[in-house]
């Protein structure tokens, strides 16, 4: 009885919240859910899509043709030759002569202008190849392996640096990524024991200043910085070759909690829901007291009261940073907003939480049913690594694939005397007068015609596109088709899982499902190859063309123009967000396809006037569901993460776990990087979850306008969704009559 009461009250349910959005569905007899027979639908844009593999694959010969990818992986000198390759195959090591002069941002256009050559080993001590006192035999020594390969030893020293053949002084260096890099020990005893003469002059690399040990302190001094930022990464880097396995150990872990959580929540749905909920509200409220009592414990010590801006920037910037009652007392400002809107949207939204739960208990009934869907990203998670590494190796093909750029380079602070160009055959072949800063150059004739001044030399720059083929365009090429590709494929992923639930929601008896149905929606999904292409090139553009305004952004920071930039803010949030949109409008234009097997353009219009007539529904349901999921993840991430920090800071009472932590430079380095694996990971598993929850919900909308629940026209939908109908009907009523109240009172 009680279930025919409830199915008196339901039909009002299927009443349209908004009328404008096109015809509900109609009750038709023969329905069954989705369509056995399909046809390929959007078959011109699939045309498109393998047009463009193709024309990708012809921009990735190209590259592989004419790019060296070994021009990026290992170092080139000044002259564009690549050390550890063809004559320099025993030199695979950059020299700088003085690297102070490469630490502005200009390097990154126009390279840096101190010679560059291409060595053996880096210096392993701080050596000076010309002061006073240096014999010339013991300099040459010393200096040779420092020298380019076709120096003449037999010029005198003073020559050999002039002509940027030899440096006049190194410094202890150790290799980096190929070059060497000075090293700054912690005193600087060590230096001054090879450099001990104050007042000894020897000559630069930069063609005639003068530098005393002081200058080559004071380059010390400035390497300091730069250098500092190259420790830090070592560090870091240090920190995770020493805890790798112990970071795959959390990934694990994450993993496993993500598919117990999903597996907990096919049986205990509201209590999961409801603890999530409730360990947000502990950990916030927990927080904002805890920060609350370190305000006050730390308040009235006189050495904190200073402001966070004139805390020094040191190694121990964040634990000063802590000890300030200012720090505390912002963190309990927010955490106390935090808790006060955590609480108010419990008390709010409560009767809609209890909806939602019933929605997400029949959505864990379907993953528990499908198993084999919990693994399904795996797939798309392979195809989108290997698009990832095939584009990035195009990428670095074609960079390689354009001519080397020489420049002309002043490489002393006092500009070159007027002599410089006193040859008449020293001069710029393009423009017929004497050479500039920056001006395009070819070495071979660069040296013949201007040997007479060193102080401007012609050195490598950077590689350069050249036209047609070679043009810019194909990079840009490259990048939309990684776009399309990438959209492609996680496209593909969700119209196989809407598929896999629709088909469990129209089936009457769910233990009368195929055992193969995630298969069967693979074979379904190659029919919509087109549509697939058409929803993922729309996302595609839209990407595209935000990257082309971050690109034209940055190439007009130098203008300094407000108005542009506040215009291209503008077109970049208006980008953001017609993205997101189109987004939310295409997976559900993909459950509408996998259930009718129509096209996109018609897929996307069924499926937004269904969501339109129903935009009440859609805002109580789906919104609250996704907001409750993203708890759950939330809550694993969290768990992991401070199960991580307790691990590595030797807070587990476990000897045979605190013997095997190693001593760390950064704490937070392996923890931050778990942190940031789990969530990516409960993403992966919470997406199964989240595609279910809106499949079966665009379906329980279809079902509430095609049947009314009675035996005529009985619902497709569980009981459980039929008490979510009972329930919203319910809630629905209540509101009315609360908003009819104050018209009696009134009458």
């Amino acid at each position: 009885m009680g279930n025919k009461k409830s199915t008196q009250v339901e039909p009002t349910a299927v009443d349209n919240e908004n009328e404008g959005y096109g015809n509900a569905y109609k009750f038709e007899p023969d329905f069954t859910g989705p369509v056995k027979k399909r046809s390929c639908t959007d078959v011109l844009c699939l045309g498109l899509f393998l047009l463009l593999f193709v024309a990708w694959g012809f921009v990735a010969f190209q590259g592989i043709s004419n790019g060296d990818i070994n021009k990026l992986l290992y170092p080139t000198n000044s002259l564009g030759q690549i050390c550890g390759q063809g004559d320099f195959k025993d030199r695979p090591y950059l020299l700088f002569f003085d690297l102070t002069q490469c630490l502005n941002p200009a390097v990154i256009s126009l390279g840096c202008p101190t010679p560059q050559i291409c060595v053996k080993e880096c210096p392993s001590k701080t050596e000076v190849f010309f002061g006073n006192g240096a014999s010339f035999t013991y300099s040459i020594m010393k200096m040779k392996p420092y020298c380019a390969l076709d120096a003449d030893f037999q010029k005198s020293i003073k020559d050999l640096v002039l002509e940027n053949s030899c440096p006049s002084w190194v410094l202890e260096s150790k290799p980096f990524l190929g070059r060497c890099f000075p090293m700054i020990s912690t005193g600087s005893d060590k230096d001054n024991d090879t450099i001990t003469d104050q007042d000894s002059n020897v000559l630069t690399d930069n063609g005639g200043k003068e530098v005393t040990n002081g200058n080559i302190k004071h380059a010390l001094m400035d390497l300091g910085a730069f250098l500092s930022v190259r420790k830090f990464g070592e560090r870091v880097f240090n920190d995770l070759s020493h805890t790798w396995w112990m970071i795959g150990m959390g990934f694990i872990l994450a993993c496993v909690l993500s598919f117990v959580w999903i597996l907990l929540m096919r049986f205990f749905t509201g209590i999961m829901v409801w603890t999530s909920i409730g360990l947000i509200f502990v950990l916030v409220s927990g927080l904002f007291g805890y920060s609350l009592h370190r305000y006050f414990q730390v308040k009235d010590i006189t050495t904190n009261q200073i402001n966070i801006l004139q805390v020094n920037l040191t190694p121990d910037y964040l634990n000063n940073v802590l000890q300030l009652a200012d720090t505390w007392l912002a963190f309990a400002i927010i955490l106390g907003i935090l808790t006060g809107i955590v609480l108010l949207v419990l008390i709010a939204l409560r009767n809609r939480i209890q909806i939602a739960v019933e929605l997400l208990e029949q959505a864990a009934k379907a993953v528990g049913q499908l198993c084999s869907s919990i693994f399904w990203p795996i797939f798309p998670f392979v195809l989108h690594v290997l698009v990832v590494l095939w584009w990035v190796a195009i990428a670095m093909y074609l960079t390689s694939a354009g001519t080397q750029i020489h420049t002309v380079n002043h490489i002393s602070a006092i500009p070159p005397p007027d002599s410089c160009f006193a040859n008449e055959n020293c001069l710029n072949p393009v423009t017929n007068e004497g050479y500039k800063q920056n001006d395009t150059c070819h070495p071979s004739q660069f040296n013949q015609t201007c040997h007479n001044c060193p102080q401007i030399t012609c050195q490598f720059t950077r590689y350069e596109k050249e036209g047609g083929w070679f043009g810019s365009w194909m990079i840009w090429f490259n990048l939309f088709a990684f776009y399309w590709t990438m959209e492609f494929v996680t496209a593909l992923g969700e119209l196989v899982l809407a598929g896999v639930f629709s088909q469990w929601y129209w089936t009457h008896d769910k233990s009368k499902l195929p055992c193969c149905s995630l298969s069967a929606s693979l074979a379904n999904a190659t029919y919509h190859l087109g549509t697939v292409a058409f929803g993922s090139l729309l996302i595609a553009i839209i990407r595209f063309i935000r990257a082309i305004l971050n690109q034209i952004e940055k190439k007009l920071l130098a203008h300094h123009n407000d108005l542009t930039r506040c215009l291209l803010c503008l077109c970049k949030c208006c980008l953001w967000c017609l993205e997101k949109f189109m987004r939310f409008l295409n997976r559900n234009a993909y459950i509408m396809c996998a259930m009718k097997g129509s096209n996109f353009c018609v897929s996307a219009k069924d499926a937004f006037n269904l969501l339109m007539r129903n935009i009440v529904r859609v805002v109580v349901l789906n919104g609250i569901v996704n907001f409750l999921l993203f708890i759950g993840k939330l809550v694993i991430v969290v768990g992991v993460g401070t199960l991580s920090y307790f691990f590595f800071s030797r807070q587990i009472p476990i000897p045979e776990l605190q013997d095997e932590i190693p001593t760390l430079n950064f704490l937070f380095t392996p923890i931050a990087v778990i942190v940031i694996g789990t969530y990516f990971i409960t993403s992966s598993f919470f997406s199964v979850y989240i595609m279910a929850v809106d499949t079966l919900f665009l379906c329980f909308l279809e079902d509430l306008e095609r049947n009314d629940g009675t035996p005529q026209r009985p619902y497709f939908m569980p009981k459980g969704l039929q008490k979510v109908v009972g329930k919203m009907q319910q809630f629905k009523d209540d509101q009315a009559q609360h908003q009819m109240a104050p018209l009696k009172n009134l009458h």
